[in-house]
């Protein structure tokens, strides 16, 4: 039996890389050798404990991690029409049954049967050598898309599903709560949807730096700057049309309420790990705002490749560091140690 080096979560804090047997192939499954592979915040909340999912049993050990991934077909089944060995390729988000009548209409999000790449009720992800998905769920890389890129994929189709969401369009203001990956690709893919005027809130000076470089029109450090002053100023006194709310901040959900227009909306894509009280909902009501959660990225990763691929998403001032996967530890507890700088790591196998 042939075997393959992966990093494999047994409990909160004890990630082993390990001997594995490598995935054996059904007939529509496709083998991929992972190139690149990013380290996602839901990652590092999963193996500090943190995460409510691991509270709540959501979450099941052990499981293989690793949801952001690009790399290469190397095997296919007997039955795999679309790709072939040598491929370059992204995989979905989630996999589901394949059998159920939502699958069969592709409408693969209602599937009640659904695995979460590497995260609740895990289908094993991208930290390890190989991984194996079914056809459906990958998607090939344009030839000009290089492995970096493929590893933002994800969250990238996570943030275009947030801003989409919100509804954003050709000349609205949107504010953007959060300085991290998936709020800086939701403010560059506003702009791409048209806004007018982009306003970044975040912690740290050198990530709101990196938003003004990435397309913010404005940025609002939250730490030392009155929020409903600094964003009314940034917007020429007036009250933005659209919110994606990516810091996980209930403060910053609810301080939304008072920040967007009468019609307006509000995206969050955060994961919250709370109940909320007091929440003064008779300001979406009398405003008649739009509160949308958004979750996961359907049918999102068709636009981020094509926009990857006409050069209009350029995702490299967002990589902060890389690790050999064998020193992915480090790359685990540097997402804590060196946050202030950290937008994404990304685990490079080559």
């Amino acid at each position: 039996m042939k075997t393959m080096k992966a990093a494999r979560l047994f409990a909160p804090k004890d990630l082993r890389i390990v001997d594995v047997p490598i995935p054996e192939l059904g007939p529509k499954d496709v083998l991929c050798q992972v190139k690149r592979a990013g380290i996602c915040g839901t990652d590092y909340s999963i193996y500090s404990g943190e995460f409510s999912f691991v509270k709540n049993g959501g979450v099941t050990f052990p499981f293989t991690p690793g949801h952001e991934w690009s790399g290469v077909v190397n095997a296919i089944g007997s039955d795999v029409r679309n790709f072939r060995i040598g491929d370059r390729v992204v995989g979905d988000t989630c996999v589901t049954c394949g059998d159920c009548i939502e699958c069969l209409l592709g409408e693969y999000h209602r599937c009640q049967k659904m695995r979460c790449v590497g995260t609740i009720n895990a289908w094993d992800g991208g930290f390890a050598e190989y991984t194996v998905f079914p056809e459906r769920h990958l998607f090939r890389l344009p030839d000009n898309v290089d492995f970096d890129a493929g590893a933002f994929v994800e969250p990238a189709a996570t943030s275009l599903y947030a801003v989409k969401s919100a509804m954003v369009g050709i000349g609205d203001t949107v504010l953007v709560h959060g300085s991290g990956p998936l709020g800086l690709l939701a403010a560059k893919l506003s702009k791409l949807s048209g806004a007018s005027r982009v306003i970044v809130t975040g912690r740290k000076d050198a990530k709101l730096e990196i938003a003004r470089q990435y397309g913010a029109d404005a940025v609002v450090n939250t730490t030392r700057d009155d929020l409903k002053e600094a964003v009314l100023r940034a917007n020429g006194g007036r009250r933005v049309d659209r919110v994606v709310e990516t810091s996980g901040a209930i403060s910053l959900l609810t301080a939304s309420f008072d920040l967007v227009r009468s019609g307006g909306a509000i995206s969050a894509v955060a994961f919250y790990d709370c109940e909320i009280e007091r929440m003064e909902i008779d300001k979406l009501v009398f405003g008649n705002v739009i509160l949308r959660g958004s979750s996961g990225s359907t049918g999102m990763y068709v636009p981020v490749l094509a926009l990857m691929a006409a050069g209009s998403l350029d995702v490299t001032p967002l990589i902060s560091g890389r690790y050999a996967f064998n020193d992915i530890f480090r790359g685990y507890t540097d997402m804590k140690a060196k946050n202030d700088i950290r937008i994404k790591w990304l685990v490079d196998f080559e």
